[in-house]
């Protein structure tokens, strides 16, 4: 197996969990945005940290303004600590060079607290205390170490203030995203599945209903709840389900009065040929009759589809098969009949009776067509279950495998002599129908020699004491 089929099954397949990682990773690229635009473009130290640092730098310079040498370096040494060194030298600590934004800021600040004028020799350096630039990459973990600022102010006696400060950052992520994180996600998440669990509740119901009016399961109007899109869709669901019905309905009705409009003249028809003398003329009259009979007979079957009529249930699939062979084995025909090694949890949801007679069907035209037929039945992935009817006849033209479920298409090239008098050309297409009830899919494959036709069915979970499907229904 490759790895994109195993990678995209690790990926959540309903509504509700794709919206939740989408909402939850639009919130992280939000932040990391926001990291990124402020490490470039925001202030780097912390406003309170910045008055601080300008303040300590304020009372030094007065001190050192006001009082001699020796009289400062005490004091200033007294204002030193905690990361921070405060020094008045003969010489300046920094070498005068082109400062950042932010370094000319921090000393126009400076500038102005002390009421000197604009061209005053103030420098001021901000790195990290790597070394690196203060506005390094966010993504680095340089970009995350603490800042350090270095500080040169010329007194008025020509003596230099030099001071190393290490101000609190402003923006230290570590910090600011453990709480930021918690705060922002999990109530934005919360509301988040609230809102999409108030739109998906009803898609979900909508798409149950979809999929139980595909079998035939006509059910009560669904509630019209959730947003203005989704209350639409269930409306129109609604009338959908209802129009369908009457027309099912219609359609019913009408057969019947036309089977039994159809039913009498041919009767008496029949009455009437039958009282003629027995000639060549009046046995093609008869026969001509009883295939009109059956005609209209099937037609209507066919038409009716019996199997919407029939109640859904779980049943196993094992034992109908095996019924089924068993049933054409007692009347000596060559059906051989086989399940694979799990086919003993097979089960199905859907209407036994019906899916009985579309087997019956296929098997009928494999062995009127074939001589014989070949059943099988096994797992089909984690879709469902896989019901293999295979002869060994001349099969069918590839380009013809979908035009025979039309109705009363048949082929009676390379078929068996009795194929021209086995039927209307109705089984595949009544099997079919049948089978797209039960939610599965019909289709025909090449078996070299003879023809495959492999029925798909859904798999339901199989609870426990499933009852033999023919049994039950010949209890009824």
């Amino acid at each position: 197996m490759s790895a994109a089929p195993a990678q995209d099954a690790r990926r959540p397949r309903r509504m509700a969990p794709q919206l939740g990682l989408l909402l939850l990773a639009a919130l992280l690229a939000s932040h990391a945005l926001t990291m990124l635009a402020l490490q470039r473009a925001g202030p780097l130290v912390h406003p309170l940290a910045r008055a601080q640092a300008l303040e300590r730098l304020v009372l030094a310079y007065r001190l050192a303004e006001r009082l001699p040498a020796h009289e400062t370096t005490p004091l200033l040494a007294a204002m030193s600590g905690a990361g921070t060194a405060l020094r008045s030298e003969a010489t300046a600590a920094l070498a005068p060079f082109p400062m950042r934004e932010e370094e000319r800021r921090l000393a126009g600040e400076l500038r102005r607290a002390l009421g000197l004028p604009e061209r005053a020799p103030v420098w001021m350096q901000l790195e990290r205390i790597g070394g690196g630039p203060a506005r390094e990459q966010v993504l680095l973990p340089r970009g995350w170490a603490p800042l350090r600022l270095h500080s040169s102010v010329r007194l008025p006696d020509g003596r230099w203030l030099n001071a190393i400060q290490h101000p609190a950052g402003g923006y230290e992520w570590r910090r600011l995203l453990a709480y930021s994180l918690p705060v922002s996600i999990l109530p934005v998440l919360l509301i988040g599945y609230l809102f999409v669990r108030r739109v998906v509740r009803p898609v979900k119901r909508l798409a149950d209903a979809a999929e139980r009016a595909g079998r035939g399961e006509w059910g009560p109007p669904l509630p019209l709840e959730g947003p203005r899109e989704a209350r639409e869709s269930t409306a129109a669901f609604n009338a959908m389900q209802a129009r369908l019905a009457r027309q099912l309905e219609s359609r019913t009705r009408m057969l019947a009065a036309i089977g039994h409009d159809f039913g009498t003249p041919i009767t008496e028809l029949r009455l009437q040929v039958e009282l003629l003398p027995p000639s060549p003329e009046r046995d093609d009259m008869l026969e001509s009759l009883a295939e009109l009979t059956a005609m209209v007979r099937e037609t209507l079957a066919y038409v009716r589809d019996d199997a919407h009529q029939e109640a859904p249930e779980r049943f196993a699939l094992a034992p109908l098969l095996d019924g089924l062979a068993r049933r054409y084995r007692r009347l000596g025909r060559p059906v051989d009949w086989h399940a694979g090694a799990e086919a003993g949890d097979a089960s199905c949801l859907g209407r036994p009776m019906a899916l009985r007679r579309a087997l019956t069907n296929l098997i009928d035209n494999a062995l009127l067509h074939g001589g014989g037929a070949e059943v099988s039945l096994h797992r089909d992935g984690d879709a469902g279950w896989q019901v293999d009817v295979r002869d060994r006849g001349p099969g069918i033209p590839a380009d013809w495998r979908d035009q025979v479920f039309e109705p009363f298409v048949q082929l009676a090239t390379g078929r068996s002599p009795d194929a021209a008098r086995g039927g209307l050309g109705l089984g595949l297409s009544i099997a079919r129908s049948c089978i797209h009830a039960q939610g599965g899919e019909l289709t025909l494959h090449d078996a070299a020699p003879g023809l495959l036709a492999r029925v798909r069915l859904p798999a339901t979970p199989e609870p426990a004491g499933l009852a033999d499907p023919l049994r039950t229904a010949s209890s009824r």
